[in-house]
């Protein structure tokens, strides 16, 4: 069989005009795996209320991050794919879950090329039905549109691959700050509905730390489990850190501590140098480079802080490209979808 590559992302609007943030922004709220509402309750939200307000402000947000190369995402993305292409064998294309470049197009582009078996590498360490559910559903309806017999692997969840464990822990090398991990957040009832078991995820107070079938899908005990890898490697005692999870949207309940909530209290606890790292984000992005190294710094340094230093992503570097090469080295063990 031949084989080909689909790294997914994300993704990123086109450009900071508002429409095209705007017709990102409907593109990706829209998704089923994003806002799990019914379509006419999900339309009602996104098309009556976000669409209708949020645009211009995100806009704004895009336009502190936007480079002349665009979209930092976009083109850290595309510098790992070049990267891989060029010294693989096989075909890798780089796609975005919403915006460009496509699913559909990088998808055709590796059925044109002859391939017969897609490996999809969704760029997200740990499992949620937001990222990886998301991707592997809009790969399989492209597949499905083209009409096309080839099958589908999926990359597991990488939180605890060394080659992923190993550059987060560099960067904390000789930390000497208070460290806040801010993950990406969910509301609590993605979890719910990804628990196997249909009992385990929330129902306890140590549900994360108990063992069960459903840390195979359950993003929250996934992260907790990079944190404690990535803070014995850098030697860090229980109280040189903080879990919180960042990017909240709506009034559901989403996984706590908030990182903004975080940003403002730390300092009154004593804690007055902070340096913040992100892990589930595999490229810095509006939400790290916006959200934290601009929102968050502020937010932390008008409560009191006294430095701030945020950690880069591990981007396309040399460490980044060897993780997901690692990773598709093991390509046949990838489960089918």
């Amino acid at each position: 069989m031949k084989r080909g590559y689909l790294l997914m992302n994300t993704g990123s609007p086109d450009s900071t005009k508002v429409e095209d943030v705007r017709s990102y922004l409907g593109e990706f709220l829209m998704d089923p795996y994003v806002i799990d509402l019914p379509w006419l309750a999900r339309a009602l939200l996104v098309k009556g209320v976000i669409l209708r307000t949020r645009p211009p402000e995100s806009a704004e947000a895009y336009k502190e991050i936007w480079t002349e190369n665009g979209s930092p995402l976009i083109h850290l993305c595309r510098q790992l794919t070049e990267g891989l292409d060029a010294k693989l064998d096989d075909p890798v294309e780089m796609v975005m879950a919403y915006g460009n470049p496509s699913v559909p197009r990088g998808v055709g582009k590796l059925l044109d090329a002859g391939v017969d078996e897609v490996c999809l590498l969704p760029m997200f360490p740990h499992y949620a039905m937001a990222t990886t559910g998301s991707c592997v559903a809009g790969v399989k309806a492209a597949l499905k549109k083209r009409k096309s017999a080839a099958t589908l692997r999926v990359a597991p969840p990488f939180f605890l691959e060394p080659t992923y464990i190993e550059p987060l822990v560099d960067s904390l090398k000789d930390v000497k700050e208070h460290v806040l991990f801010s993950y990406h957040g969910l509301p609590e009832r993605h979890l719910r509905k990804t628990d196997p078991t249909g009992k385990h995820c929330l129902a306890s107070a140590d549900c994360c730390e108990t063992p069960s079938p459903a840390h195979a899908t359950c993003y929250r005990h996934q992260c907790f489990e990079t944190t404690k890898a990535v803070a014995r490697g850098a030697g860090l005692a229980d109280s040189d850190y903080t879990v919180a999870f960042q990017s909240r949207l709506g009034r559901d309940k989403w996984l706590e501590p908030a990182t903004d909530t975080m940003l403002a209290e730390l300092p009154k606890k004593g804690i007055k140098h902070l340096a913040v790292i992100c892990p589930a984000f595999f490229c810095d992005c509006l939400e790290t480079l916006e959200e934290i190294e601009m929102r968050g710094r502020e937010t932390f340094m008008e409560a009191g802080g006294q430095t701030f230093r945020m950690i880069p992503c591990i981007n396309a570097t040399p460490a980044g490209s060897r993780c997901l090469e690692t990773l598709m080295a093991r390509a046949d063990d990838w489960p089918l979808a």
